[in-house]
Order: C-alpha cells, then sequence, then structure tokens
C-alpha cells in the first residue's frame, strides 16, 4: 500500500494534470479512491489539496475530456492569439495538458501529428523556437531595406511568424521596429492616410498658380480702368 503525504499526494495530483488527466471530483472518486482518500485525511477535502497542489479548483471543476476535435480546437486557438506552438513552448507554459492530450495514442500520437491535423505547417511552427531578438531585428532591417510595408496589419500578411514573435519577444510591434533602429510612429501610419495627406498637398501646391491667374487678371482690370479714366 502507498504511503501519502501532504507532498506525495500534490505531487501526484500534479502528474495527472501534467498528463492531461481529469481530475475533477467525480473522475476521481470513480477511478482514484485511494488518492482521494487521502487527500481528504491529510486536507480535508479534495478541493484543498487541489489548491494545495498550485492548480485552480475552478478550473479544474470545468474541466472536461480531451477529445480529437477539442485538441484540434484548442491548438487553433492558440494559433488565432499568436502563441508560440513549438513542442518544449506549448508542452512547458502554455498548455502542458494540451501537450499531453494530443500526443497520446489514442488521439495523435505526436504533438507534429496534431499541429498538421489542425491544418497548420508544422514546419512553421518549429521555426518559432528559432526566434531570439537579434534575429528578429535583423529580419526587420531586412525587409525595411527592401522597402516591404512595414505596419502591423500588412505584417500579419506578409510574415506572420515574424511579427508573432517579435511581439513574443519585445511585447508589442511597435517595440520590435524600435529596437531596430526605427521610427515607429512613421510606420504605423497606413498608406491610404499618407496618400491622402500627399494628394491634399499636391491639390494645394496646384491650386496656387490659379489664385495667382485670378489676382493678375484683376490687377490688369484695374489697371485698364484707370488708364481710361
Amino acid at each position: 500500500m502507498r504511503k501519502w503525504s501532504k507532498e506525495t499526494i500534490a505531487h501526484e495530483i500534479v502528474r495527472m494534470f501534467e498528463n492531461g488527466d481529469n481530475l475533477n471530483y467525480a473522475q476521481i472518486a470513480s477511478e482514484q479512491v485511494a488518492l482521494l482518500r487521502a487527500a481528504t485525511r491529510y486536507f480535508g477535502s479534495w478541493r484543498h489539496a487541489v489548491e494545495f497542489s498550485g492548480l485552480d479548483y475552478d478550473d479544474i471543476r470545468r474541466y472536461k475530456s480531451w477529445t480529437r476535435n477539442r485538441i484540434l480546437e484548442r491548438i487553433r486557438e492558440l494559433h488565432a492569439k499568436g502563441e508560440d506552438l513549438s513542442w518544449r513552448h506549448v508542452s512547458t507554459i502554455v498548455d502542458p495538458q494540451l501537450a499531453a492530450a494530443a500526443t497520446k495514442r489514442k488521439h495523435f500520437g505526436s504533438w507534429k501529428a496534431a499541429v498538421s491535423e489542425a491544418g497548420l505547417d508544422y514546419g512553421t511552427i518549429r521555426r518559432y523556437r528559432e526566434w531570439d531578438a537579434d534575429t528578429i531585428t535583423n529580419r526587420v532591417k531586412e525587409l525595411h531595406a527592401k522597402g516591404v510595408d512595414l505596419n502591423a496589419k500588412s505584417m500579419e500578411e506578409y510574415d506572420i511568424t515574424l511579427i508573432t514573435a517579435a511581439r513574443r519577444r519585445f511585447d508589442s510591434w511597435d517595440k520590435a521596429l524600435t529596437a531596430a533602429g526605427l521610427d515607429y510612429k512613421q510606420i504605423v501610419l497606413r498608406t491610404p492616410f499618407k496618400r491622402k495627406k500627399r494628394d491634399s498637398s499636391d491639390t494645394g501646391s496646384s491650386a496656387t498658380p490659379r489664385v495667382a491667374r485670378v489676382a493678375r487678371k484683376q490687377i490688369a482690370a484695374t489697371s485698364a480702368e484707370a488708364v481710361s479714366a
């Protein structure tokens, strides 16, 4: 019989959590009776045992068993948020339960298979982890030298990997541009705004000769009237 203590109970709860197991009360009462009894004896309740282990009990209560569809939905959700979906990042930081569930044989067997099934390019996903500050700023400078539009909206279409990595590394795209030595205030101006401003300037300059011509005609007319008088 296993000897329980507060530490071993917490260790087992964390192990199960990282393995993607369902930790809500009903599931534990059904499949982990010994653990539940020990937790109740040492902590007074399953909730206190879970919270002692550093987990959010409310999240545990809302936990639903992982299915293939739920795994794919979660991967797509994280990708839409711009999260780093490399294996190391997901399995240790973003969502360890997702990583554990995805790699189970009954689901996808590997993280690569799960990401690919979600419709994402695993090769691109792997490259997220290769971005460091210097790599990002050098790439930004390279694109700027080529005349690529570096405002955020354009970059999300041109190179989503770069802008996502930059936001993660520098907190924002503006800060990444600044780190690359660029004036982000000039870059974030939308092209239509610049064009509108330029067109306005052109209109103003072309209007000046017309005003001058009108003024000269008025002066000439006035002079003619003076002579005839």
